[in-house]
């Protein structure tokens, strides 16, 4: 049997935080036990695209395992993803092992890379990296406050597409 569970703290995209996952998650029970034998997240290709988008349009700067993050969201080498930035990969490689902290120029162009790539992958999102181009980051520091991820799936509109999609959840 199984059952949805109202919030969920998904722990497992590489984040040095949690996103709270909002009517997704379900958890399976054991009908003869009634205990718990696993918790399951659906789409979590998707699931990380989206919370990499919800990422990109936080203004607090990027920390580097946040950089890391969205590389792996994107599929991408660090070698790759340091030519999409027209940069050199060992600063590239200095920025994800928190050797370096990463720019507000550079955070930018992270932000941009993200956005192209990712709209190109899942037209659903709408993004106008105008926005991207407005946001003013502040500067990340281990020990700030993290983002607040919340995401909720939403039934795609059929003519679109028949898979369920996710979504973000403003925090309260």
């Amino acid at each position: 049997m199984f059952r949805t569970l109202s919030f969920y703290e998904e722990d497992g995209l590489g984040l040095p935080y949690a996103v709270t996952l909002v009517d997704a998650a379900e958890e399976e029970i054991d009908d003869k036990t009634g205990e718990v034998i696993g918790i399951s997240v659906p789409d979590m290709e998707g699931l990380a695209a989206a919370v990499a988008m919800a990422r990109v349009l936080s203004p607090i700067g990027l920390l580097s395992q946040e950089v890391r993050f969205l590389r792996d969201v994107l599929d991408m080498g660090s070698a790759e993803m340091a030519k999409a930035l027209s940069m050199d990969a060992s600063t590239y490689s200095r920025w994800e092992n928190g050797k370096q902290s990463v720019g507000q120029w550079a955070d930018k162009q992270i932000r941009l890379v993200v956005v192209t790539v990712l709209q190109g992958r899942f037209p659903h999102f709408s993004i106008d990296p105008k926005t991207v181009v407005l946001l003013k980051p502040v500067k990340a520091r281990i020990g700030q406050p993290h983002p607040d991820i919340r995401m909720v799936r939403r039934p795609a509109p059929v003519e679109v597409t028949q898979i369920d999609e996710w979504d973000t959840l403003l925090a309260a």
